[in-house]
């Protein structure tokens, strides 16, 4: 691992994607938070060589929308909220990977 500015920048990107996965989690689905997190991540993702897959980004941001309906039932919630954080997780980790990795190169 290298200690650039880049790599602190996408470990304080990573930080807030854990945040904002722990609310999910937490059920607090009214947070900005999420929405917080993709929105920083979206800028991120297109101003660096730090590269998310397009549709995993959106689709995170999608998922994260749909959870502030309030009039959703508890099962379809639970659904979306999986998808929310399997997203989340997803975009953890393939940022982890390009600050680990020392080619640079994603998985996705």
């Amino acid at each position: 691992m290298d200690g650039t500015p880049l790599n602190m920048t996408t470990l304080l990107v990573v930080a807030l994607a854990v945040v904002a996965a722990i609310f999910i989690l937490k059920k607090r689905y009214d947070s900005n938070v999420p929405l917080l997190f993709y929105a920083i991540a979206v800028v991120f993702s297109n101003a660096s060589d730090h590269n998310v897959n397009p549709i995993l980004l959106y689709s995170g941001l999608a998922f994260a929308l749909l959870l502030r309906f309030e009039f959703m039932n508890p099962g379809f919630a639970k659904v979306i909220s999986f998808f929310a954080t399997s997203s989340l997780g997803l975009i953890i980790y393939v940022f982890m990977y390009e600050v680990l990795d020392p080619n640079g190169t994603a998985p996705f």
